[in-house]
């Protein structure tokens, strides 16, 4: 397993209707999108147990949006999922993913662009190598970033979420491996209601994830002509679509980007916006990545 130690800190991150309408014009919504994404991937074996997917949607919530998916079979006991991160400097994921010999990387969580490291709860190697930042308020923390986790053992992965009125903690879970984020998803096969807030209501690139016997790593580009982005909402809602019983969000917007081994434009299959190019090209550099490898 690819492993440096850790950046230190944090990234800026950044009245609801009634519940029974709420959640009549989400399903309805739901349904529209189940159509939309149910066909027309087109996909193809990276590695064994291992998938790469893409489709390009002229119009999906209403806009363009183009849609990488990694899905990797949790029942493949050859495979194994890690997490790379720096302790000295930030890195690309095209970095992190080469040094580890990875089959595909998709970046992680929330992280301060300057000095880099995660806000968020880190563990790696049964070690809390970064603690949950939540003195730091407004842009550069916000409470449900942090709220549930991707918890992992090898090829064993787990989708867990913070009990109410805790804090992650190092012999909280007996996972060697956690990286928290937020918001969550999907819980429990139903769409999480979200609080209306910029970060939330905004379409950026998304990074996230889900788990059932599947681990499902998901990109969608966004800040650019060609692919909108998706809000938060809209994202759970693509998720649930995808048959997803748990999802949880990484870190978007320049971070967005997804990696496999052997592909060309630099490995890099998203388009990445940091240059403000739709190209493979813009990377940023981020504080830490979610590999899967081969054990």
């Amino acid at each position: 397993m690819y492993k440096k130690k850790l950046l230190r800190l944090i990234k800026p991150a950044f009245g609801r209707a009634c519940l029974f309408v709420f959640m009549a014009l989400l399903m309805a919504g739901c349904s529209t999108v189940q159509k939309q994404v149910r066909s027309g991937w087109t996909t193809k074996e990276i590695s064994p147990g291992v998938q790469l997917s893409h489709r390009y949607f002229s119009s999906l919530f209403h806009a363009p949006e183009n849609i990488n998916l990694i899905g990797v079979d949790l029942r493949d006991t050859t495979l194994k999922i890690a997490i790379a991160y720096n302790d000295s400097i930030l890195e690309t994921v095209s970095q992190f993913g080469e040094s580890g010999n990875a089959i595909a990387a998709v970046n992680g969580n929330f992280f301060n662009t300057h000095i880099g490291g995660s806000v968020c709860f880190l563990k790696v190697d049964g070690r809390a190598v970064n603690r949950t930042h939540d003195e730091l308020n407004g842009t550069l923390y916000l409470p449900w970033l942090d709220t549930a986790a991707l918890a992992i053992s090898g090829s064993h992965v787990k989708m867990i979420v913070k009990p109410a009125g805790t804090r992650w903690g190092q012999n909280l879970y007996k996972f060697p491996d956690i990286i928290s984020a937020g918001p969550l998803l999907v819980w429990n096969n139903r769409i999480v209601p979200q609080q209306a807030h910029k970060f939330n209501d905004t379409r950026y690139s998304r990074s996230g994830l889900t788990k059932d016997h599947h681990l499902l790593l998901v990109a969608v580009d966004g800040n650019a002509r060609e692919s909108a982005g998706v809000t938060i909402a809209e994202f759970a809602k693509l998720f649930k679509a995808l048959k997803c019983v748990s999802a949880l969000n990484f870190d978007g917007g320049g971070s967005t980007t997804m990696w496999v081994s052997g592909e060309p434009e630099n490995r890099v299959v998203s388009h990445p916006t940091d240059n403000k190019k739709y190209d493979h090209l813009g990377e940023r550099k981020v504080a830490n990545a979610i590999l899967i490898m081969r054990k």
